[in-house]
């Protein structure tokens, strides 16, 4: 075995003074049973996704639990459930998959966040969208969301007093994922609201107030009093969760960093011995592909499983 590893890593006369591991033929070898394993594995994923798959429990009422949490910390009141909000939640998420893409506008560029709000039935003043995709489970979900700054403007905005979540596991762009979209939204504004209750206790019959003016917050949230009825949509609790015996993802990510890490010590061992002996050959470059495996590997290593939007 040691003579096996020796002949492997170690240049010597018998590899012609090459780590048999960086010989083409080795790395021939290794490139083919990449793209068998790779083959077998999109094989698995789609014909028994029990066995070989990705692993996630995510709900929405821990959704809302983590959201309420990041708000009563700083003194804002807690949002409520909607049943309307979830729903266009579930409108948006639906259209991404069907149409693949990821963004908060289609790609025809006309179909928008607001549009599946309006779809669902609820009249807003103010409304928001926050995406995220690829995360696990719903604390690394909201952890994200409340790392990037326009998310968090969303989640502890005064504007809104209702919110509704759909999480929808799909494919998009031949990434198999879990889509979790969350729709915010006030009926009406925190401004309008006090007028009210204030005219309320001044006299029994208070004036009409004038609804508020059409605002737009950034590209994440929009307002505007949009008079359309109220449909009943009655709340329904949803959790998507997935427990394969293996986790395609882990197991890739683990695959490919022991497999990296074989290369570069290879690469290390051939540069440090080619270097102390001397040796001369016509083959050079060894630096640049060390770097270039190391790149990898701290791409790897670094990369979040999840992205938010």
């Amino acid at each position: 075995m040691l003579d096996f590893l020796h002949h492997l890593f170690v240049p010597h006369a018998g590899n012609n003074h090459r780590s048999k591991l960086l010989h083409n033929s080795s790395l021939f070898i290794i490139l083919v049973f990449f793209i068998i394993i790779s083959l077998f594995t999109f094989f698995v994923k789609n014909v028994n996704p029990e066995i070989l798959g990705i692993s996630y429990s995510i709900s929405d009422s821990e959704l809302l639990t983590l959201v309420n949490r990041e708000r009563i910390d700083r003194g804002l009141p807690t949002l409520t459930m909607n049943a309307e909000l979830s729903d266009a939640a579930r409108r948006k998420a639906a259209d991404m998959l069907a149409k693949n893409y990821w963004a908060h506008f289609a790609p025809d560029g006309s179909t928008s966040p607001w549009g599946f709000i309006k779809e669902s039935g609820y009249s807003y003043v103010f409304a928001g969208e926050n995406l995220a995709k690829g995360f696990t489970d719903a604390n690394s979900t909201v952890v994200a969301w409340m790392n990037s700054a326009s998310h968090r403007d969303n989640i502890l905005s005064d504007k809104y007093r209702d919110v509704g979540f759909a999480i929808v596991p799909g494919t998009i762009n031949g990434e198999e994922t879990v889509l979790v979209v969350e729709m915010f939204g006030s009926r009406t504004s925190q401004t309008l609201a006090t007028t009210k209750t204030a005219a309320a206790a001044a006299t029994p019959t208070p004036a009409p107030i004038s609804p508020q003016p059409i605002t737009r917050v950034a590209s994440l949230s929009d307002g505007g009093d949009i008079p359309s009825p109220t449909p009943v949509i009655t709340r329904v609790e949803q959790a998507v969760s997935s427990s394969p015996k293996i986790d395609s993802r882990v197991t890739s990510k683990a695959a490919s960093t022991i497999g990296l890490s074989f290369l570069a010590f290879a690469f290390v061992m051939d540069l440090l011995i080619v270097e102390r002996k001397k040796i001369p050959r016509v083959v050079g470059h060894n630096l640049d592909h060390l770097m270039l495996i190391l790149l990898f590997l701290l791409f790897i290593v670094l990369r979040g499983s999840g992205v938010v939007l």
